[in-house]
């Protein structure tokens, strides 16, 4: 089985989801990281789309925020809880 680098695309929506996130819960970087377990630069690297957020990663930040993995990684929101997703709606209907 060959491994294949993920896709910019794909490196670039998860890391856009992350800033909403973040924003849904007015954090900066370095609390929104921290409080699940990861250090600022890390975290950072996953935000700006240095990196593809890790499953590791993932999990942690889905269990501090009430996220899931499927919103994180395929954009729906099905699993969210609905204040958080309209919270993270109307943060994207304000910046557009």
């Amino acid at each position: 089985m060959s491994k294949r680098a993920p896709s910019n695309d794909l490196v670039v929506k998860v890391a856009s989801r992350l800033v909403l996130a973040r924003k849904a819960y007015g954090l900066d970087q370095q609390v929104f990281g921290r409080m699940a377990g990861l250090s600022q630069p890390q975290y950072n690297q996953f935000e700006t789309g240095k990196r593809l957020l890790t499953l590791v990663a993932a999990l942690q930040l889905c269990d501090e925020y009430n996220l899931t993995l499927d919103w994180l990684y395929r954009n729906d929101p099905s699993g969210l809880p609905s204040d958080l997703w309209m919270k993270m709606r109307d943060i994207q209907r304000n910046h557009k």
